[in-house]
């Protein structure tokens, strides 16, 4: 999908590269959807689970990704926010806020912590940013996506236990402000593994 981003592209033609290669999967395993993936245009991109259009594509733009691939109905969600065009120095600062917040959570999730924890990690890394967030910065997922569990906030004590999984989203939808970054990890005995691979660095097509 990045690489379908350009000036004149079609937002729709974009989404039709993500959905087919979500379906098709890896020549080991197939892929599966149990919905279509949420992408956000705009300059910035600042509200959530908005699908494609048929506008095209502008230089200085954003598109704010969340997608999940899907094995047996069991989604790994992944987000990333993409800059066609240079991002400003403001973007720049959002996606360290982001990536440090997040970082924060992945370093503190294991057994015997509390969502609770997770979410005053995520505000001790977060917050020195003068970023605006005022929603949760994660949720426990499962079977099609919201398993309708546990959220990483401030009043949510459920203690966490190995192999369960959990979308940590760093969302920021604000008037000015619009950018993503999620993984899905995985409690381990010893932490939290994510289940993505894809590269944590600011993204951008020119």
């Amino acid at each position: 999908g990045r690489l379908e981003i350009a000036p004149g592209a079609r937002e729709c033609d974009v989404g039709a590269a993500i959905s087919n290669a979500l379906v098709k999967g890896t020549p080991e395993f197939p892929g599966g959807v149990c919905g279509i993936p949420s992408m956000p245009v705009g300059s910035p991109a600042n509200a959530p689970h908005l699908t494609w259009s048929d506008a095209r594509y502008k230089m200085g733009c954003q598109t704010n990704f969340e997608i999940g691939a899907y094995r047996h109905r069991y989604p790994c969600a992944l987000s990333r926010t993409v800059f066609l065009g240079e991002p400003n120095a403001r973007a720049r600062h959002l996606h360290q806020a982001a990536l440090d917040g997040f970082l924060a959570q992945v370093e503190t999730i294991r057994p015997g912590v509390k969502c609770s924890d997770v979410w005053q990690a995520f505000q001790r890394a977060f917050k020195p940013y003068g970023v605006r967030k005022e929603s949760r910065s994660g949720y426990s997922i499962g079977l099609g996506w919201v398993d309708g569990g546990v959220s990483f906030q401030g009043d949510d004590d459920t203690v966490i236990e190995p192999n369960m999984t959990f979308h940590v989203l760093i969302g920021i939808f604000e008037k000015e402000d619009g950018y993503v970054f999620s993984e899905t990890v995985r409690v381990t005995e010893n932490g939290a593994k994510s289940l993505s691979s894809m590269s944590r660095d600011l993204l951008v097509n020119y």
